[in-house]
């Protein structure tokens, strides 16, 4: 009897360091729980703080690129603009054997113009020929901008001149009133061919900086 009891007794003895192995178990879950949860506490507010900064540089990247790469709502699709700095274009023209326009362009914010008009092969014989600046504050009515520039419509003739409106003064001033001629930049700018004799065809690229 005493032998079965001591066997009892060891029995118990060794189920016991079981016992404990299992809440040591129980314990190291918890902690990895706890641990865990901590991690995912200490990411919450930096995840919050970082997301309206991503945010924020993608739209402002998105607003960026409209901004350089839009065309001009006004004008043709050849038009580049890079608002408060310059405007590109390329406007067009067909001359044959009359006086002619070019396509316009809008120029609202534009202070001076370099103008280049590079022609092909001109067929014929144009005489004494010009390029009028014009331009229209309400897209109706057109006034000379500057004085004409003489040009030389010939086979590969190469033609540069800038427009430079008045610079203004310390004080206001009123200009002279007037149907014909304008003093700046309306909101759009157009140039006129014209010449004394025409020949057949003078073919012309056309290309003008505003700034």
């Amino acid at each position: 009897m005493k032998e079965e009891g001591r066997s009892q007794k060891a029995e118990v003895r060794s189920e016991k360091p079981e016992g404990r192995n299992q809440k040591q178990g129980v314990r190291n879950e918890r902690l990895e729980v706890r641990s865990q949860e901590s991690g995912v506490r200490r990411k919450g507010p930096l995840f919050r703080l970082l997301t309206p900064g991503i945010f924020l540089l993608f739209l402002l990247a998105s607003s960026f690129s409209l901004l350089t790469s839009s065309p001009a709502s006004n004008g043709a699709a050849s038009v580049r603009t890079v608002p408060g700095v310059f405007t590109v274009d390329t406007p067009t023209i067909t001359i044959a054997g009359a006086t002619a326009d070019t396509t316009a362009t809008p120029t609202t914010a534009a202070r001076e113009a370099q103008i280049n008009w590079t022609f092909g092969t001109v067929a014929g014989t144009y005489t004494t020929c010009t390029v009028q600046a014009k331009t229209s504050v309400d897209g109706t009515n057109w006034l000379t901008l500057g004085t004409a520039a003489s040009v030389t419509a010939t086979t590969n003739s190469v033609n540069q001149w800038t427009l430079i409106e008045q610079a203004g003064t310390t004080s206001v001033t009123t200009s002279t009133v007037s149907s014909t001629a304008a003093l700046g930049f309306g909101q759009l700018t157009k140039f006129t061919f014209a010449c004394s004799a025409y020949g057949t065809s003078a073919p012309v690229t056309v290309s003008v900086i505003y700034r």
